[in-house]
């Protein structure tokens, strides 16, 4: 079995800190670190300047930059915290965003393929959902390589408005066997919507309250899959920024693959970009992380 592993991080944040983006760069400085943002948010404030966590998430993900003179003293004292070159974050910040600023969100039909009926059955959904923050999602396949069973764990927080539903779109392999919901956990299952024939279905998950402008929350949910056919690959598709990104994948130990892909795409007809082999061992799930990402699609592919 081949085994390969991703570009050392330091290498990965020298070239972020060279080339940009700013966001990009900030977030792999704070992995690098081991910090969270509670502990950034304490520091500042033990220096004086007081910067939310929220804040701090927002710079991570692209939604906003520092630029207000408080924002920029607090972005000055976060360099040596996290061990970069005094000015490398702030000279990111005079260099223009290219293609123009980050997308707020992406439209369904870029996330799914216009062939499917997928968008429109989104579209029909009212869009009060609130933004990911963190997802966890662990994944089961079976030693005939089919899809069984995921578990997601997220934090959610609501944005400008009240959000009260958090819509979960899904796709099994087999046409006529849609994923159900089997479990939820701190929330319940709303409105259910498939397209049998594309084996898709979007689940309105409701929370236990509405969610006032910047509050968060943690919701769990467990899907099955009917699959009667194996499949090689899984992805999440993220319409806004997502701070952090985790995808565990435990593979029967009786049929390990010999290859396994993380990746990233823009839309499902765009080129895989930020490409990484993942380790696979018995005993132990296949994982990708991936944090401080913009809008787009976030997966894994095998083979045997």
């Amino acid at each position: 079995m081949r085994l390969f592993a991703p570009a050392p991080m330091r290498e990965r944040l020298a070239q972020a800190l060279a080339e940009g983006p700013f966001e990009r760069a900030l977030s792999l400085a704070i992995e690098r670190s081991g910090l969270g943002l509670a502990r950034l948010r304490e520091r500042l404030a033990a220096s004086g300047v007081p910067v939310s966590t929220t804040t701090l998430s927002s710079w991570r993900t692209g939604r906003s930059r520092p630029e207000r003179p408080e924002s920029l003293r607090a972005l000055a004292l976060l360099e040596p915290v996290l061990d970069v070159p005094p000015g490398s974050l702030r000279a990111l910040l005079d260099r223009p965003r290219t293609g123009g600023p980050a997308p707020r969100a992406a439209r369904w039909d870029r996330l799914w393929e216009n062939r499917s009926l997928l968008p429109m059955v989104l579209n029909s959904f009212e869009d009060s959902s609130p933004e990911s923050v963190s997802v966890h999602e662990t994944l089961h396949v079976d030693a005939q390589g089919r899809m069984r069973s995921l578990h997601v764990r997220e934090v959610l927080r609501a944005l400008d408005e009240p959000a009260f539903v958090r819509i979960v779109a899904l796709r099994g392999f087999t046409p006529g066997r849609s994923p159900e919901l089997v479990s939820a956990r701190y929330c319940r299952p709303g409105i259910v919507q498939a397209t049998p024939e594309q084996a898709f279905s979007v689940t309105e998950l409701v929370l236990d309250h509405p969610l006032a402008p910047g509050e968060t929350a943690i919701v769990e949910y467990r899907f099955a899959f009917r699959d009667e056919e194996p499949d090689s690959r899984y992805d999440r598709r993220f319409r806004l920024p997502i701070a952090e990104h985790l995808l565990e994948v435990h593979f029967d130990p009786a049929a390990l693959p010999v290859e396994c892909v993380s990746y990233r795409q823009d839309s499902p007809v765009g080129p895989e970009l930020e490409t990484a082999e993942v380790r696979v061992r018995s005993g132990v799930p296949a994982h990708a992380i991936r944090t401080g990402q913009g809008p787009g699609i976030h997966g894994m592919r095998w083979r045997w």
